[in-house]
């Protein structure tokens, strides 16, 4: 991978990684276009990258958290994750094709319809409880899958069970923290065992922008989500998912 390609990668995975559009899919969508190559330990280290905007930006909460860790916040993200890991594990092994981006348009498409739901459903603003955490961990879940959001998603989820904009935001990139480690480990684990080598240059490249580009797009996620819908992203994820399908998109 060259210097170019590792920036590349680097930015769309910080930038994606909390707009609703799927980094993921994203990054497959490079690799498949001749940009660069999907490699899967490159990945993990770029997912470690946008892990640490996530505990920049968040740093008192997650402190908080730490110092009081039998609060209802830590039990609601335990909730949420436990699903999350069940429903990855079981995709792994009984349909291990989409990871490879199999269901590309599909997954588009899904994330579409999700965000779309948040204009049309709008309940009651309640506070995060232990069947909304658990229906956004199911969402969270359901993510893995290529092409699907993990924010958006979660987000969706929440917004359309009845939660508070902002609280829902924060929740869905707090969720991001325990399956990003545990994808890192995982996926770590299979690189080692695999062999796989990586240049230097381009991956700290990467990193150090996938971590620049993923503070940025926090920052601006938490701006548009107070004032604005998330309709633009529904709209951008349905028609890439369109524009893929008449290409004639294969893996």
């Amino acid at each position: 991978m060259s210097i170019f390609e590792g920036l590349i990668y680097g930015l769309l995975q910080g930038l994606t990684e909390f707009l609703p559009v799927s980094s993921s899919g994203h990054l497959i969508l490079l690799s498949k276009f001749g940009i660069g190559k999907n490699d899967l330990l490159f990945n993990v280290l770029l997912h470690v990258g946008t892990l640490l905007a996530v505990v920049i930006c968040y740093r008192k909460t997650l402190w908080d958290l730490l110092r009081r860790p039998f609060q209802k916040k830590t039990l609601y993200l335990i909730v949420a994750t436990v699903p999350t890991c069940i429903i990855a594990l079981l995709f792994k092994k009984f349909i291990p094709f989409v990871f490879d981006g199999a269901a590309l348009p599909f997954c588009f498409m899904v994330t579409s319809f999700m965000l779309a739901l948040t204009c049309i459903i709008k309940p009651k603003e309640k506070e995060l409880n232990f069947s909304s955490s658990l229906i956004c961990g199911i969402a969270q879940g359901i993510a893995t899958m290529p092409g699907i959001s993990r924010s958006g998603m979660t987000i969706s989820a929440l917004l359309i069970s009845g939660t508070d904009k902002k609280e829902a935001t924060e929740f869905s990139f707090l969720l991001s923290i325990p399956i990003i480690i545990a994808s890192a480990v995982t996926e770590g684990i299979e690189a080692y065992h695999s062999g796989a080598s990586l240049l230097p240059l381009p991956t700290i490249l990467g990193v150090v922008t996938a971590f620049i580009s993923g503070l940025v797009s926090i920052k601006f996620m938490l701006k548009l989500i107070k004032n604005k819908s998330l309709l633009p992203f529904a709209i951008y994820t349905g028609l890439l998912a369109i524009a893929l399908i008449v290409i004639g998109f294969i893996t």
